[in-house]
């Protein structure tokens, strides 16, 4: 039954009071004062009310002391069994916590996982992350408290590595085929096809993986999907709850990814004439360990299984926090993730800055699009890519937007660079794209003809382009002087995500597997870097 939390304030025979003076002046200049203070009072218990029986039952344990406790776990690299007896026997954490007034701290040993497993199901459930939305709660009411403007933002994103190791082809079928076998052993071992209980002896997985030899491969990769096929048949001939189990699922995802079957219809799959699908063939979204499903493979730098971290650091000349993250399987692209933190602001009024409030965010070129930039600047938000993926122009030949000028409303073509005006000029709305004519006599002599786009015909010379190359050659104009770069160059001032993220949060190392756990998990990650650069803002450092 959810109930909120009553004790907000020091009580008349709170243990705090006798202490000594200067353990008091400890308390009030430490980071648990301000933790305290700003954060533990502002967290919204209401929003996991959700969570809880609406029936009597025993009360839960106050949402905004397990909140706050997740936070500084994380702020402090704790495990919940170390947290747990921090909070009974440290009086810094329970005056963080607001719990110097109770006789027993009202956490246990499972507080933290019954709660992690209560919005990990929920999320599942109805898509809705909690977690997130406090988080992000939390960082405007930061921003507000370090008086952040907000007028400039970093986007950045980072590859989070799955605790789950790379599995070969082998490994991984072997390992499909044998939790399959293991779950029908526990309640229905009768339904395991004759001479596949052999999966169940200790020995087999190491003769059959780590004995193979090179020229072995092919075929006993053959042979495991075969064995693959004859489980998914008995599966399917058992029906009811056998083909409702995760097990079964992965074994059916498994079998239509690494055969050129589809994976809706396995009926015409002979499993005596099951062939691998070529290895050139796999995509990096299929199945890389049944242990963690969701994880992806995505070559950058080096192979990488797991996902994606993106983040939007709002910042000024003093201070930054992390107003807005997300985390997808790793093949989520930079361009999606921009795309969608568009739309987030586009669809929430209090995230909009509004044109008269321009919003610059500086990005890697790969978050940056035309089409993306254009949506931005109807938001009040001006894209600042550090370089462009694609393509660069060609080194001894103008740009279009050096080699033409249009109108102020992009409708026609006035003149090219040297002045001349086009005899025939349109533009094709549907396309978005210009086409103009120009006379070939007075082409001829122009000084600027090597570098000119202009394509020479029998009659006439003439050049088509788009809008985008257009403005794509005025964006490459623009970053090239002094003043972008300076303000570019304001990312290197803001100290590197991806790298606080590994050498103080352990984002690489979360016990957790699947997107959702990594996520709600890598939130509070973010929430204790939030308060981090609370701390910063406030006091010199945590004392």
């Amino acid at each position: 039954m959810f109930v909120p939390n009553s004790h907000q304030q020091l009580s008349l025979y709170d243990s705090f009071k006798d202490l000594p003076k200067y353990l008091q002046e400890y308390l009030l200049n430490s980071w648990a004062d301000t933790f305290q203070e700003i954060i533990f009072p502002a967290i919204d218990e209401e929003r996991f009310a959700v969570l809880y029986s609406d029936k009597g039952s025993r009360p839960n344990t106050p949402v905004n002391i397990i909140i706050s406790a997740l936070v500084i776990k994380e702020l402090f690299d704790l495990t919940d069994e170390r947290l747990v007896a921090n909070i009974h026997l440290s009086m810094e954490y329970q005056y963080a916590l607001r719990l110097t007034s109770d006789k027993r701290p009202p956490v246990s040993k499972n507080t933290f996982s019954n709660f992690r497993e209560r919005v990990t199901n929920y999320y599942k459930e109805t898509g809705i992350d909690l977690i997130q939305q406090e988080v992000e709660s939390l960082a405007e009411l930061i921003r507000d408290n370090l008086e952040i403007e907000g007028d400039r933002a970093i986007i950045d994103s980072f590859m989070v590595s799955s605790s789950a190791r790379e599995l070969s082809r082998i490994e991984l079928v072997y390992t499909v085929n044998a939790n399959f076998i293991k779950m029908l052993s526990k309640s229905f071992e009768d339904l395991i096809p004759e001479g596949l209980e052999v999966y169940l002896k200790e020995s087999h997985r190491n003769k059959v993986i780590y004995r193979t030899k090179n020229d072995e491969c092919k075929s006993k990769l053959k042979k495991l999907l075969e064995d693959a096929k004859t489980l998914y048949d008995a599966a399917v001939t058992a029906g009811g709850s056998i083909t409702e189990t995760e097990e079964f699922e992965l074994l059916k995802r498994m079998l239509g990814e690494q055969t050129d079957y589809d994976d809706d219809d396995f009926d015409d799959l002979d499993p005596d004439n099951i062939e691998a699908k070529d290895g050139t063939e796999l995509k990096s979204d299929i199945l890389q360990n049944p242990s963690d499903p969701d994880a992806t493979f995505r070559q950058k730098y080096e192979g990488n299984i797991g996902y994606t971290a993106n983040v939007l650091e709002v910042f000024d000349d003093d201070n930054s926090v992390i107003t807005d993250y997300d985390l997808k399987p790793n093949i989520y692209s930079d361009q999606k993730f921009s795309a969608d933190i568009l739309e987030k602001l586009n669809n929430d009024p209090a995230l909009n800055t509004g044109i008269d409030n321009q919003l610059k965010i500086f990005m890697d070129g790969a978050y940056y699009t035309y089409e993306l930039s254009k949506k931005a600047l109807t938001l009040g938000i001006q894209f600042m890519p550090g370089e462009l993926t694609g393509k660069k122009p060609a080194a001894d030949k103008m740009t279009y937007y050096q080699n033409f000028n249009l109108d102020s409303d992009y409708e026609n073509v006035l003149n090219c660079a040297n002045d001349v005006e086009p005899d025939y000029q349109e533009k094709n709305p549907d396309k978005n794209s210009f086409y103009a004519f120009f006379d070939k006599e007075k082409c001829a002599g122009c000084k600027l003809k090597s570098e000119c786009r202009i394509k020479s015909n029998r009659k006439h010379n003439s050049v088509s382009f788009t809008e985008q190359r257009y403005e794509t050659g005025k964006l490459r104009e623009t970053m090239g002087e002094k003043e972008y770069i300076k303000e570019c160059n304001q990312r290197a001032g803001v100290e590197g995500i991806p790298s606080v993220f590994r050498r103080k949060y352990d984002v690489d190392d979360m016990p957790v597997r699947s997107e959702v756990c990594q996520k709600i998990w890598f939130g509070f990650k973010v929430a204790a870097a939030n308060f981090k650069k609370l701390l910063k803002g406030l006091e010199p450092s945590i004392s």
